[in-house]
């Protein structure tokens, strides 16, 4: 979810860029959360989800970050369900799933670049 093919240089602008937005549409599913606004959740969660469609996601799709790419899809199809179901608890997980996704491949990639460093 960070990188493209390598993991050697620093994040690129293209990149930076798109981590940003994901971050911008995760903090505003996080503030509809603790209001329980169902309305700004269904539209945040539809962006994230139209994020992930996007050529600049897949071609940060690498065969090593593809089980993080999995396991924060699944969490955004669920986050996604339980809004439509209005299912606070379950929104609240999928939440959780989603963020602990974005934790795994993000120490994934530093770890990759502390290893690569010269």
């Amino acid at each position: 979810m960070l990188l493209g093919a390598t993991y050697a240089g620093a994040q690129t602008a293209r990149t930076g860029r798109l981590m940003r937005e994901k971050l911008q549409h995760s903090q505003r599913i996080l503030a509809a959360l603790t209001t329980s606004d169902y309305t700004l959740l269904q539209r945040e969660t539809q962006a994230l989800t139209r994020v992930t469609q996007s050529p600049q996601w897949a071609e940060l799709m690498t065969v090593e970050l593809r089980p993080y790419t999995g396991a924060f899809l699944k969490a955004l199809a669920d986050l996604a369900a339980a809004s439509d179901r209005r299912d606070y608890d379950a929104a609240g997980a999928s939440f959780s799933a989603l963020t602990t996704a974005c934790f795994g491949c993000h120490k994934h990639v530093m770890s990759s670049r502390i290893a690569r460093a010269p």
